[in-house]
């Protein structure tokens, strides 16, 4: 790459940190790089936008080996805009639900009323669908039921999605999401039709199944989940489908977002991973 083409910066570093090891291991991927040093730092920069999801994930691992500051994250949020925007769309969901609960008429999948006894009532599905009011098969995807609710799915979001959007790209990361989501809010109203639901659980599931078969067919660093994660939201998701957890837990938990987005997140994972097989045949 010659001078006069642009450079991508992608992190600051000290100037005392022996980046020799970092620059082989950038090498090793096949990352076009180079330091420019500069009085306080030292910058790091890219040839390839496409490439700042390794380095990242390099810099992470040598932020535990050599000291290197981790990324920030402001820096991680820039490179998954369709996470962030999922994230807030969720606490904005959590909020109407603790704050304005009269305001999620409009948004879960089924509009419904309270009878004298305190008891749901809902509207068919096909009246709502009838005053073409679509969006009803996205919304409740940001209702979020409660503190815990809201936490557990943004962090599973987090760890999943930062790994699948720059891989992805943003848009065909956006519309992963919305099949997933959309899929998991039908399937779950097919699970247990009249029930007031919601949440970004069906999507956490849905990436989850889309890292797997992906890594497993075309393995991408990237996608190397910690050891544990897996068995642990396989297991959990059995317990769940076993009704143990509905003991417990008010209202239940929505098995057939769970399911559908899983199956779902895995059929876009195949599809990802035999392209991405076909194309390092083809290089």
């Amino acid at each position: 790459m010659s001078d006069a083409e642009p450079w991508i910066a992608v992190a600051e570093l000290p100037l005392e940190i022996d980046v020799s090891a970092l620059s082989q291991r950038l090498a090793e991927r096949d990352v076009a790089h180079r330091f420019d040093d500069r009085a306080g730092g030292r910058l790091l920069l890219v040839a390839r936008r496409e490439d700042i999801p390794t380095v990242l994930m390099l810099l992470r691992e040598y932020s535990r080996l050599l000291g290197v500051p981790a990324p920030s994250l402001a820096v991680q949020a820039r490179q998954v805009p369709v996470v962030v925007a999922m994230l807030l769309l969720g606490l904005i969901g959590a909020l109407l639900v603790s704050f304005l609960p009269e305001a999620i008429h409009g948004f879960t999948f089924q509009d419904f009323g309270v009878t004298g006894a305190e008891k749901l009532r809902f509207e068919p599905a096909d009246t709502n669908f009838s005053r073409h009011e679509y969006w009803r098969l996205l919304t409740p995807a940001f209702l979020h039921f409660g503190l815990f609710h809201i936490a557990f799915n943004s962090i599973w979001i987090w760890e999943f999605g930062r790994r699948v959007e720059p891989l992805a790209g943003h848009g065909n990361f956006l519309l992963i999401f919305l099949a997933i989501a959309v899929g998991a809010n039908v399937g779950e109203y097919l699970w247990h039709p009249n029930e007031l639901f919601g949440g970004l659980s069906g999507v956490v599931y849905g990436l989850l199944g889309y890292i797997w078969v992906r890594n497993k067919l075309a393995p991408h660093p990237l996608l190397g989940l910690t050891p544990g994660i897996f068995p642990l939201m396989i297991t959990w998701l059995f317990v769940c489908l076993a009704g143990v957890v509905d003991l417990f837990l008010q209202g239940g938990v929505a098995n057939g977002a769970h399911v559908t987005g899983l199956v779902i997140g895995a059929l876009f994972g195949g599809l990802a991973g035999f392209s991405a097989r076909a194309q390092s045949a083809t290089e």
